[in-house]
């Protein structure tokens, strides 16, 4: 289980009070030990479903924090504030984004009672938690709109008598999972990876859960739609969305929103459809909030709020409800605005296109020197981060590597749904090898046009350089030497008696990538806002959105889709570290924009 080091875990919650025991001692009043017991489960399930890949997502309430920067407070106990300040949902809302949509339900099915069997006894349910609960399931449904609906009894057990075998160890409870259908789910942009474990407390043993999460773009554009139309209308639900005030607060407290992204969202959402709208209101507003309109039925939303907040502890902390709406009002109106790029909540309010920005800034920079043109200003001191594989070099030293062993096709066969598997995968089938292979690639690495001389002129400058790769230190360890980079992160590659023994250690996936930036900022005190990126594929968005600037060189699809500036060659790039670059740009937000100008 990718989630959960067993032997780690159990060796320090040897039963299920021991873990509860625990919870209690580092809840707060906003984030009880019930709550914390709860994401536990739930993330247990999911993981539990994701053994064999990323198919199943997340929505819903359930896994704001997870897409959570930060909340504006200060930490207070031993629980992030982000999680502290999201209400409180404890079902579990997900869908499969693999399943055909003509037998969904019947693959669903499948699929949660492997994990969760139906009509067995509670000790002979499905293990979960690394064997501290059993899991059954006593009750299947399937709503009018077609989505499924399981209960899940989750039953804590003792697993320690050995011989003795398997008894109960604490009262039963049970967890919601609601299945939506595909058709259900509005996806208007790719699938967003967790930012934050979906579990909010840290605890041996367990690994951040970090599923796949519907855009948060299409979430809010729900939410808003949820409160802008008539309830009943849309949804289907009769009461006022009450709850859908708090949550939309929290996204845009504590998300980066792409406005592109939110604007094609709005458009899309099947709620104006069904409520007879073109869309949403402008200036934005809540249906029927007084003074309602002609033909509207006046809700209170203000006292329907208020008693909601008198019942969730933490909403208690939440501002008064004007300044609620004030935010909300902001968030969506600025989304009409074609100009705004991104959402920057630790600021509250929009920013412009940095596209459009970076695009005037050097169209400036290249053209003629004239008598009323100011001068060119060197930026403070950067650090600059490349890829490799595509970037720095003008080939995929993997694919380099297996060509020159004879193993080409094998490797390009390969197929899996995410970049680790993918790797993994593939090096296993470069098992034997001879190992002086690996140094003949690092040794014959062709750099793409321009890359040595901008290295060089960034380093002349007074800018730091460094490497993450998501390739293997044998060849990135060369290269970086070469380019005179002293510091890179990539993975290891098993080599045994001269031979590759088909494995990998440490490999620096996207987040890796994150991690290592995150190591060199505090190392050599350079923040993320003066942070640029240089990569070309999927694996390079979370640095992307991970730091200040981020250019897409010759990049695909979701590379482009994150980058502020398209490079077709390197030495473009030289002129941004000359850059007097938009203030926009020294902010941790980032616009994601997939449809609007390339710089080239």
């Amino acid at each position: 289980m990718r989630h959960l080091d067993a032997p780690e875990f159990r060796g320090a919650f040897r039963t299920w009070a021991a873990l509860t025991k625990h919870l209690d001692d580092i809840s707060t009043p906003r984030f009880s030990a019930d709550r914390a017991k709860r994401q536990l489960i739930a993330g247990d399930l999911i993981s539990l479903l994701n053994q064999d890949g990323d198919t199943w997502e997340a929505t819903g309430s359930n896994p704001l924090p997870a897409y959570a920067e930060s909340w504006p407070a200060t930490a207070g106990g031993d629980i992030d504030p982000v999680y502290e300040m999201a209400r409180t949902a404890n079902d579990l809302d997900i869908y499969n984004s693999a399943f055909d949509a003509d037998d969904y339900v019947d693959k669903v099915r499948e699929a949660i009672l492997a994990v969760a069997p139906e009509g067995r006894a509670p000790l002979d349910g499905g293990v979960g938690l690394g064997g501290l609960v059993r899991y059954t399931t006593r009750d299947v449904k399937v709503a009018g709109s077609g989505h499924a609906v399981f209960t899940v009894d989750v039953h804590p057990v003792d697993d320690t008598r050995g011989p003795l075998g398997v008894r109960r160890d604490g009262d039963s409870f049970s967890i919601e999972i609601d299945v939506k259908l595909p058709t259900m789910i509005q996806r208007t942009s790719e699938s967003e990876r967790a930012r934050r474990s979906l579990v909010g407390v840290q605890l041996p043993g367990l690994q951040p859960i970090t599923p796949l999460l519907r855009p948060v773009a299409d979430l809010a554009a729900d939410k808003m739609a949820a409160l802008a139309c008539q309830p009943g209308v849309g949804d289907g639900i009769l009461a006022p969305r009450f709850k859908d005030i708090a949550d939309l607060y929290y996204i845009a407290q504590t998300c980066p929103v792409d406005g592109d992204k939110l604007r094609n969202a709005l458009a899309e959402n099947w709620h104006w459809r069904e409520a007879g709208h073109s869309g949403p209101p402008y200036p934005y507003r809540f249906y029927g909030q007084a003074p309602a309109q002609d033909g509207e039925t006046e809700i209170l939303w203000h006292q329907g709020f208020e008693q909601l907040r008198s019942r969730v502890a933490q909403l208690k902390d939440y501002p008064e409800f004007g300044e609620m709406v004030g935010t909300i009002t902001t968030f969506l109106d600025g989304a009409a605005d074609q100009s705004n790029g991104v959402w920057d909540p630790a600021r509250g309010q929009w920013r412009p296109s940095v596209r459009s920005e970076v695009s005037s800034a050097m169209s400036h920079a290249l053209s003629p020197v004239t008598a009323d043109k100011e001068p060119i200003v060197p930026m403070q001191k950067h650090l600059f981060v490349f890829d490799v594989d595509q970037t720095i070099s003008k080939h995929d030293t993997l694919a380099t590597l297996a060509e020159l062993a004879g193993r080409l096709p094998e490797v390009n066969a390969v197929h899996a749904p995410d970049y680790e598997t993918s790797i993994r995968a593939k090096i296993a089938v470069l098992r034997g090898v001879d190992a002086t292979l690996v140094r003949q690639v690092a040794d014959t690495v062709e750099l793409n046009e321009g890359v040595e001389e901008l290295i060089r002129d960034l380093k002349a400058a007074g800018h730091e350089v460094a490497i993450a790769s998501g390739g293997f230190d044998a060849i990135v360890g060369p290269l970086a030497e070469r380019l005179g980079v002293e510091r890179y992160a990539a993975g290891t590659l098993g080599i045994e008696d001269g031979v590759l023994t088909g494995e990998v250690s440490g490999l620096v996936d996207g987040p890796g990538k994150v991690t290592a930036i995150r190591r060199w900022n505090e190392e050599l005190g350079i923040p993320r806002e003066r942070t640029v990126a240089i990569g070309d594929g999927s694996n390079d968005v979370d640095m992307f959105e991970a730091v200040g600037f981020a250019a897409g060189y010759q990049p695909g699809a979701a590379a482009a889709a994150a980058s502020h500036t398209i490079l077709r060659d390197m030495g473009y790039l030289n002129r941004v570290a000359h850059l007097p670059l938009p203030d926009r740009l020294n902010t941790a937000a980032r616009a994601r924009r997939s449809g609007s100008e390339r710089v080239s």
